[in-house]
């Protein structure tokens, strides 16, 4: 996995209110960095996307890299969105304006867009798009 996506990854598992809302898997919170999802993982979870877009962020004296990132919850379709809703709120809440430290980068923005739904079928599902700038340590 990615120094970003460990850095995703880590901050979704060390909040207890997020975990909360997830199943488990493996003993561990249903929170998917690879898809397909393992067949035998069982709703609510959520999947972590590997970057949708990543294009250079440089500058004359520095490199970066600017990175949108899907990060998408889904929930069990019983006639509710109200746990849904709440998954991808936490994950905006997470996220938008937050400092995520990076392993060899600085963290120069991080803001969000959604959630928005998606469509699945026997699911509910919602997506946070993710955007970030980072730039490479020296």
């Amino acid at each position: 996995m990615s120094v970003f996506t460990q850095a995703i990854y880590n901050k979704l598992v060390e909040d207890p209110i997020l975990v909360s809302m997830v199943n488990l898997y493996n003993n561990q919170p249903a929170i998917f960095t690879i898809e397909p999802v393992p067949g035998n993982a069982r709703l609510p979870y959520i999947i972590v996307s590997g970057p949708v877009s990543d294009i250079p962020f440089d500058t004359k004296t520095t490199i970066g890299r600017e990175m949108l990132v899907d990060i998408r919850c889904y929930t069990e379709n019983q006639g509710s969105r109200v746990l849904v809703e709440n998954m991808a709120e936490r994950v905006r809440e997470l996220f938008h304006r937050q400092y995520i430290p990076v392993n060899g980068y600085q963290n120069i923005i991080t803001e969000c867009r959604g959630p928005i739904f998606i469509p699945e079928d026997g699911a509910l599902g919602m997506v946070v798009t993710v955007r970030f700038i980072f730039e490479r340590r020296n």
